[in-house]
């Protein structure tokens, strides 16, 4: 381990399985659903009723909130949460990178402004503040006082994997020394009628993996994860909760919705986060899926995951926490990546829930219904995405 390591030492979270990290741990440790019937809007035609609905966040009175989204409220408390956990203080934070991803951002508030002019009122044009991809951004390191390089990705559901890569880079190249890396995502009416329409969703819980799937449950909620270059935490005596050992992209731009069947793409992927780790497959101890539950998605991810591990592949086991979550979409990769370094950090692998017949073809290990007792040194978490943006990130044990 060089001092150039990239190291995590914090962690927040919100999801549908509660406000914090400690409820998101025990949620995934014990198999338990945070999805039900969606009651944060009224969307009678859609395809699916079932949501992971996450509660609105506790947050300190600022003047900063006035004209915020969901998906930014959600995501400041990650930030908060993470920072907290990783020890920092505001002068920590002067010169750190804020990254986000995101898929709707703030759409709900102006699907809100718009619905009022169709009415024939005259909302107030500050409903359309959030509207920016970037809102979040701005919001954490305002906040924060976080007056390091930002930047906002959007490229759907692998829009905080990709964020979390590039910090991994920037940290690398001396552009920061601590970085924030996240996602934050807000259901709003587009998501729940756009997956529908594209009959992604499933009226019934997701089951990724299984032989029945139907499709995904949508989800909402936040991550940020805290990563500094080895040499300033150990400077700070910081706690190490894990190493970020690389990361790979890639585009396979085969259809602007469905996968690339063969996975050429995924694999791609998950064999450049490989190279850059100078890593092989055989390192490879467990792997936090993208696993939306969704027919063609399933699928090509396992017929990746098959070629990259070859003859280790039955060996290897691999989960989706979507079963639990639902699918954040743009904060997915960041909510898994949380995930994956809370496994190594304590020797559990989540498992994929409502999984009762396992997809056979592949010969794959899925974790099905019951969460496994494993400690493993290096975790892969894939994330896939419309438009075949993918991303792949490498955790390693402390």
């Amino acid at each position: 381990m060089s001092a150039g390591d990239v190291v995590v030492t914090g962690l927040g979270v919100v999801s549908g399985l509660g406000p914090d990290l400690e409820s998101f741990r025990d949620g995934i440790f014990s198999g338990r659903s945070g999805i039900g019937p969606l009651s944060l809007f009224s969307c009678p035609d859609a395809r699916s009723q079932l949501v992971a609905q996450a509660a609105e966040p506790e947050l300190p009175e600022l003047s900063l909130l006035q004209h915020t989204s969901r998906a930014d409220r959600f995501g400041l408390r990650a930030a908060l949460s993470a920072v907290a956990h990783a020890g920092l203080t505001r002068s920590d934070l002067r010169d750190a990178a804020v990254l986000f991803g995101t898929g709707t951002g703030g759409a709900a508030d102006t699907e809100r402004y718009l619905r009022l002019r169709q009415q024939g009122e005259t909302p107030k044009a500050t409903l359309l503040i959030p509207h920016q991809p970037a809102s979040v951004t701005d919001l954490v390191a305002r906040h924060l006082e976080a007056f390091g390089p930002r930047t906002t990705v959007m490229t759907a559901c692998s829009s905080s994997a990709i964020a979390t890569a590039l910090a991994l880079d920037w940290i690398r190249l001396g552009r920061c020394e601590i970085a924030l890396a996240g996602g934050a995502e807000g259901l709003c009416p587009l998501t729940i009628a756009g997956f529908g329409a594209l009959r992604a969703t499933s009226p019934e819980l997701s089951q990724p993996f299984d032989k029945q799937r139907k499709g995904l449950n949508l989800g909402e909620g936040a991550a940020v994860l805290v990563l500094e270059s080895r040499r300033h935490a150990e400077r700070r005596g910081a706690r190490v909760l894990a190493r970020l050992l690389g990361a790979g992209l890639s585009c396979d731009a085969h259809h602007m919705t469905a996968p690339e069947p063969a996975g050429r793409g995924a694999r791609q992927a998950m064999a450049a986060a490989l190279t850059d780790a100078k890593l092989d497959a055989a390192a490879i101890g467990y792997i936090n899926a993208h696993g939306t539950g969704t027919p063609h998605n399933d699928a090509a991810e396992s017929r990746a995951v098959a070629e990259l591990l070859g003859e280790r592949a039955p060996h290897v086991p691999m989960s989706s926490i979507k079963s639990m979550i639902g699918h954040t979409l743009g904060a997915a990769g960041a909510i898994e990546a949380v995930a994956s370094v809370l496994s190594l950090c304590h020797g559990v692998l989540p498992p994929t829930i409502n999984l009762r017949d396992p997809e056979t073809e592949f010969g794959l290990d899925y974790i099905p219904m019951v969460p496994r007792q494993q400690q493993v040194e290096v975790v892969l978490s894939s994330s896939f995405a419309f438009g075949g943006n993918n991303a792949a990130l490498l955790f390693g044990r402390a």
